[in-house]
């Protein structure tokens, strides 16, 4: 074999090797740090965006969902308020796992919501509809970290309602149908 063949092979594979050796920092959330991650909408008093977009926003368009003024809340702005941790088996009877993020009822205080039920949507469309007493009465957190990672599209991402089924025993034996994930907004119902 050349000689000369050989030792370009090796620089060659020095290099190639040396193109991939660069250790990756993990992704930590949206491009945009300050961008909304779950908008609240509806009986809200405190207001930070306006109407919605139908040509850059069709997710709200799509899912039917109108509104001319609502409060946008980015992942900073979720981890600024006080975090809670809930030890809990999600989906019910499998492992244990940390979810952690700020109580559902502080994070429709930011609003100025009114009191009435609450709407859950998440991205692929699946919602629920919160009696607002349950809010107020159980320690549910709109989670956005679980197991101290934060929760990602794809995944659970990026928020989740998480019940605190294992330490509230009214809860106890409670279905997953009102743990939404993939939560992008909140719909705050005005009062009848």
């Amino acid at each position: 074999m050349d000689f000369r063949f050989l030792i370009t092979i090796v620089l060659g594979c020095a290099c190639l090797a040396g193109c991939g050796a660069r250790d990756a920092a993990p992704f930590d959330g949206p491009l945009d740090a300050g961008a909304d991650v779950v908008t609240l909408f509806g009986d809200v008093r405190l207001a930070d965006r306006g109407a919605v977009d139908a040509e850059t926003e069709p997710l709200f368009t799509n899912f039917g969902m109108q509104f001319e003024a609502a409060m946008g809340l980015s992942r900073e702005s979720l981890l600024a308020l006080p975090q809670h941790e809930v030890q809990v088996d999600y989906p019910a009877g499998a492992a244990f796992h940390g979810f952690s993020g700020p109580l559902l009822r502080d994070v429709l205080a930011l609003a100025g919501s009114g009191e009435g039920d609450v709407i859950v949507t998440a991205l692929d469309g699946y919602q629920r509809t919160i009696e607002r007493s349950r809010v107020e009465t159980h320690d549910v957190i709109l989670a956005v970290s679980m197991d101290d990672n934060g929760l990602p599209l794809g995944g659970f991402g990026p928020a989740m309602l998480v019940w605190p089924r294992a330490q509230d025993p009214a809860l106890q034996g409670m279905p997953d149908d009102d743990w939404v994930w993939g939560v992008f907004a909140i719909e705050i119902v005005g009062a009848d």
